[in-house]
């Protein structure tokens, strides 16, 4: 793992709880670790024909790392069993994070699938951790860009969101909106996107809908089913600048995200 920072934290627990530092116990100075954004093609070559057919490609290999963590002191039985409760064993990916300047606003959704303790002569020294991601990317932690409206009129309003993800696919945010007293419907237009529109029809006022456009759900703050209610025609942010606007009886929206970046480990 060829970072330069000094400590983890992983799950909100930072290493330095029991003295763990990223440490190389090899004799050589020589370091590989894995770059991430790897992609598998999908293409068909045809008899005669030297040019292969492209149907497209997928970035679903994660990001895989070993990790190691050194201490000073001895770890005993009970500091290892409580270092590898941290680590070891979760029951779904939790947010890893290396105390470095330039990585401080980088997470890796993470499990850690094993473990290999380090040791020298008889005493335990150190634990090498085998780390298994969700993505080939990191994620920025979410940028937020909210809007409040007073008043209880129509809104038309364009704004600006810049996607400088090192992903060339689209992310797919999540958008919550809470109606005025005269809103029944909210249209969302990416213009950048062909003019894509998301739209909602036929609300109550002051209802509140959460969109979380990844998963595909919709849930209204009333119990009611929405999903009828919409277009279904998921909201996206191209990569680069995305124009927008929003046309609505709105009192506030907001848009949350995280940018995917390629920086392996």
């Amino acid at each position: 793992m060829a970072f330069y920072g000094a400590e983890v934290i992983y799950d909100n627990v930072p290493s330095s709880v029991y003295d763990l530092r990223i440490m190389d116990f090899s004799t050589s100075g020589d370091v590989d670790s894995p770059a991430g954004s790897n992609m598998e093609i999908y293409e068909k070559y045809i008899f005669r024909k030297s040019k292969s057919f492209y149907y497209g490609r997928t970035q679903n290999t994660p990001l895989e790392f070993d990790l190691t963590l050194g201490s000073k002191e001895t770890i005993d039985a009970i500091t290892r069993s409580a270092i590898q409760k941290i680590f070891l064993g979760r029951d779904s990916y939790k947010d890893f994070q290396i105390v470095q300047d330039d990585l401080m606003l980088i997470k890796f959704e993470t499990l850690f699938t094993s473990a290999e303790n380090k040791y020298i002569g008889n005493i335990q020294k150190g634990i090498t951790l085998h780390g298994h991601c969700n993505s080939p990317y990191g994620f920025t932690y979410p940028k937020i860009v909210t809007q409040t409206f007073g008043g209880n009129g129509l809104v038309n309003y364009d704004f600006n969101i810049y996607n400088d993800s090192d992903n060339n696919d689209y992310i797919y945010p999540e958008v919550e909106f809470i109606l005025n007293s005269v809103g029944n419907d909210f249209q969302l237009t990416n213009i950048t996107d062909d003019s894509r529109i998301f739209l909602f029809s036929d609300l109550q006022p002051a209802e509140t809908i959460t969109v979380d456009n990844y998963r595909e759900s919709v849930v209204s703050d009333t119990g009611l089913l929405r999903l009828s209610a919409f277009n279904k025609k998921w909201f996206r942010l191209l990569p680069g600048n995305n124009q927008l606007n929003i046309q609505s009886g709105i009192g506030t929206f907001t848009i949350t995200y995280s940018e995917m970046k390629s920086i392996g480990v």
